[in-house]
């Protein structure tokens, strides 16, 4: 064919395919199940423009991927919004909460740290609870002491002295021989010719042969279920004698070859012994759950404690000091109190104090006070920086005034210098105060049926304590599942900052729209 044909054929054929195109309707012919489409004129000559909208994306591929990780960002950010909402609200309003440096409730998390190690089976973390007549019994403390317990794994009552004359409800005590017990925090008659109190403020002297013994106390038989069971058993001890020793029978718990548990009284092996400058610890490791200990010693030494723990998990320790308003440390050996609290593994220490200063508070001792317990929070700094420190303020106490009972003068100053000396020197504040409901509420407690606030206005009942002890644990498990949350979700503290940015940028939008919206209502 011609080149001439070939060109005539080539236009007959664009011009069949036009008229096609513009005779053919444009919603297509049906036969049967099918449509037959034919392109239009406008879509096979598309003009310039829209030639350059078919050949350009309509958005830049970075830019949707940005859109798309932006899209995502929020999705996450609205998911955790919300929860971090309900945990700001509680560090913030909750009357349980806690008052913490820069308002972080982050501050707990190297304790949280320490007790989620030891619930694995890594050792014991020990808790001590310092205080003052509020605690005597093993009250508050032994609420904590279960809960905690029951959280992190643990046995035992933990630390007490060697000698006691306070009983208390959670064990029985008792001791006796050649030993004389000296104390930091009493009357001058009780102190002792040295320094060497050890980190319970008391110890006994023992000058021949005594035995000591606890047990988890019978009328408690459906209460306090981690005080038995404990399979470690620790004395701490110092300046001993050359033929200084010791020695441990117990009570356990002991399957047959048939698995029946039958209780039987059993000799414990020799101690592992560790000696440091300043103390000595003599460490049973039991190989069946302990229902009761009898420490047998002889010779000289000092008797700083004896501490009945589980394998592994939290003990809190009850110190209770009548009368006292915890300006004590500074009369303890530093590097025997340093060495204390590192063979027991303390990570925290609780110091409740107030009571006792409320009747003197006013303006002319606020100084004073500022300046002795600062003194107290210092030393323990200072000598054992590893663990955290948690001040618990004083309660409510009511006196008789003008016929009436009314709060003492200086207790809300007293709560406020406490409160304040606590975050100047980065502890935590627990105010029981504001826990009970503020001003007067001792009134409110001591008329509960049972009560919880004793005759005197000024101290708990066992069940108040108890109560006290489960207010006090249920925030602190507050702070523990912030602290889960945030691991869980790999959020640390840039994150969680982003997280509430975003959430008060979509608030303040949202009330912008919500202003547009009437300002247009109003405009109509």
């Amino acid at each position: 064919m011609s080149p001439l044909k070939t060109l005539l054929s080539i236009l007959a054929a664009f011009v069949i395919l036009g008229l096609t195109s513009f005779l053919f309707p444009t919603e297509g012919i049906n036969i049967g199940f099918t449509t037959l489409r034919f392109p239009t004129l406008a879509e096979m000559f598309p003009t310039a423009e829209e030639q350059q909208q078919i050949e350009e994306p309509k958005e830049d591929p970075e830019e949707a991927v940005r859109r798309m990780l932006e899209e995502t960002r929020k999705r996450e950010f609205s998911a955790y919004a919300d929860s971090l909402a309900y945990y700001e609200n509680f560090f913030k309003n909750g009357s349980t909460r806690f008052d913490l440096p820069n308002d972080d409730p982050t501050w707990f998390d190297r304790f949280f740290l320490n007790l989620e190690i030891a619930s694995l089976g890594e050792g014991v973390v020990h808790i001590i609870h310092y205080g003052d007549s509020q605690l005597e019994e093993d009250r508050i403390s032994s609420t904590i002491r279960e809960d905690l317990q029951e959280m992190f794994g643990g046995a035992g009552p933990g630390l007490v002295p060697a000698m006691s004359t306070i009983p208390a409800m959670t064990i029985t005590h008792s001791s006796n021989g050649d030993i004389t017990r000296k104390v930091a925090f009493a009357d001058s008659t009780l102190w002792a010719d040295h320094n060497r109190y050890g980190l319970l403020a008391q110890m006994a002297e023992l000058n021949g042969q005594a035995n000591i013994t606890i047990r988890k106390r019978k009328d408690r038989k459906d209460s306090f279920k981690h005080i038995e069971g404990f399979q470690t058993v620790t004395l701490l001890a110092g300046h001993e004698s050359a033929k200084f020793n010791v020695a441990l029978n117990y009570e356990a718990q002991v399957p047959d070859d048939s698995g029946k548990v039958t209780v039987k009284k059993l000799t414990a092996e020799a101690p592992e012994i560790t000696k440091k400058s300043k103390l000595t610890t003599y460490t049973w490791k039991l190989p069946f759950k302990a229902n009761a200990a009898t420490l047998t010693a002889r010779g000289r030494a000092d008797l700083y404690a004896l501490s009945a723990d589980g394998e592994s998990g939290v003990a809190v320790d009850n110190v209770a000091m009548r009368g006292s308003s915890g300006t004590v440390f500074h009369k303890i050996d530093k590097n025997l109190l340093r060495e204390s609290y590192e063979a027991m593994n303390v990570q925290l220490l609780i110091l409740e104090y107030g009571g006792n200063m409320v009747p003197g508070m006013s303006k002319e001792t606020e100084t004073w006070t500022r300046k002795v317990i600062s003194r107290q929070i210092s030393i323990l700094k200072e000598v054992y920086p590893e663990a955290d420190i948690l001040f618990i303020g004083p309660a409510d106490m009511c006196k008789q005034a003008d016929g009436k009972l009314k709060d003492y003068a200086g207790l809300e100053r007293t709560i406020k210098v406490l409160r304040e000396i606590a975050m100047e020197n980065d502890l935590a504040y627990w105010d029981m105060f504001r826990v009970m409901g503020g001003k007067e509420s001792m009134i409110s407690w001591v008329n509960k049926n049972p009560p919880l606030g004793s005759a005197d206005y000024i101290h708990f009942t066992r069940a108040g304590a108890a109560h006290m002890g489960d207010l006090f644990s249920g925030a602190l498990r507050m702070y523990y599942d912030y602290f889960k949350f945030r691991d869980a979700h790999k959020l640390d503290k840039n994150k969680v900052q982003e997280i509430k940015q975003y959430s008060l940028d979509e608030k303040r939008e949202t009330k912008d729209e919500s202003k547009e919206s009437s300002n247009a209502e109003v405009a109509k």
